[in-house]
């Protein structure tokens, strides 16, 4: 329905507008799937990976707009990970959300020293998750 003068805009180009990308990096498997479906459903395109060093060439190489990375990886610590994307003027602006199994003092302060934007704990809140993205991607931003 036009209203303005101008053709409104379909829904397919509304989509594509808002579309951000969001890397995940999580090693259990349906933990990435929920997180994938979850975010999916909002209208962000999802790269992910399942491992540390695998999540950083994604990141250095795809450019997401965000990185959604657990805490605990097999094969690089959340920490070193962290740091390496900060270190690297390719990614270092880009916000990483860190992943916790269970939040300790020592988790928090961890995530945040390393470089992490901000933190969630699992099991994964979906109205925490989203406010957290939404909070780094703001869907009013094309």
């Amino acid at each position: 329905m036009e209203t303005s003068g101008y053709p409104e805009a379909s829904p397919e180009r509304r989509y594509k507008v808002k579309r951000k990308r969001i890397l995940v990096v999580e090693d259990d498997r349906l933990g990435l799937i929920v997180l994938r479906q979850l975010l999916t459903a909002q209208g962000y395109e999802i790269l992910q990976s399942s491992e540390g060093w695998d999540g950083i060439n994604r990141a250095r190489n795809e450019q997401p707009d965000l990185i959604v990375m657990d805490i605990k990886l097999p094969d690089i610590s959340v920490s070193d990970a962290t740091l390496l994307l900060k270190k690297d003027d390719q990614t270092k602006a880009i916000p990483i959300i860190g992943v916790i199994a269970s939040s300790t003092p020592g988790d928090e302060t961890k995530a945040f020293k390393s470089g992490c934007a901000a933190y969630i704990t699992k099991p994964v809140k979906i109205d925490e998750l989203l406010r957290t993205v939404e909070f780094f991607l703001p869907s009013s931003s094309p």
